[in-house]
């Protein structure tokens, strides 16, 4: 991969193409990951990637509703050929939902102020280790690249809050996030989340590559 693609991956300078490619990962991986949802409550659920774009990370808080907005967030490390970060963002009222669809009518028990109780904070984060799961899958298989995501941490707080600590650490070596928009619709519901993908910019060169959008 040259320099002159490093830097326009660095700059967000990424084309039609580019971004084009990055969007069919995301509905490869939607479609992994409404397989396992629905096999997870025994309802089918359908998701689709309905725009992808690239943020400067000073621009990720208002990209997923604004920093004083209230979410849950799954967030992973990625190691191997393509380290960064890739985390599952849904509005708090969003994961609420999405914890009773996971619970099946079982009693949550007692709520936090968040108005989350332990085991509907447990579900949250497997359900949104198998959804960045189901996206580095998609990921791999496209592209024969090696990853490995670290366990999932969530957290459930306001949006700056929560992605400060990682933009602040990940400013250092890149300036632009993925921000993968994510419709679900179960049941006649619809809902919304987001996958933020945040790789170096020798990472996201290398999927480009072996996508085929890089020479």
């Amino acid at each position: 991969m040259s320099t002159d693609v490093n830097a326009a991956v660095r700059l967000g300078a990424l084309e039609d193409l580019h971004l084009d490619a990055l969007r069919e990962v995301g509905n490869i991986g939607a479609g992994t990951a409404a397989t396992a949802l629905s096999q997870m409550i025994g309802e089918p659920v359908g998701m689709s990637v309905p725009r992808v774009r690239v943020l400067a990370l000073e621009e990720v808080p208002d990209g997923v509703g604004g920093a004083e907005s209230l979410v849950a967030a799954v967030h992973l490390r990625v190691v191997g050929d393509a380290p960064g970060h890739i985390l599952f963002i849904a509005p708090l009222e969003v994961a609420r939902n999405l914890a009773g669809l996971l619970l099946a009518g079982m009693e949550p028990g007692e709520r936090d102020e968040m108005g989350l109780s332990e085991l509907e904070r447990s579900a949250l984060q497997e359900l949104g280790n198998v959804l960045t799961s189901s996206y580095l899958i998609a990921l791999t298989t496209l592209t024969g690249l090696h990853l490995e995501p670290s366990p999932p941490a969530l957290g459930v707080d306001m949006a700056g809050a929560l992605l400060g600590t990682v933009l602040a650490e990940v400013s250092l070596s890149t300036d632009v996030a993925l921000l993968i928009e994510t419709a679900f619709e179960e049941g006649g519901r619809h809902a919304a989340g987001d996958f933020l993908f945040i790789p170096t910019p020798e990472a996201l060169g290398s999927v480009l590559t072996r996508l085929g959008v890089i020479a």
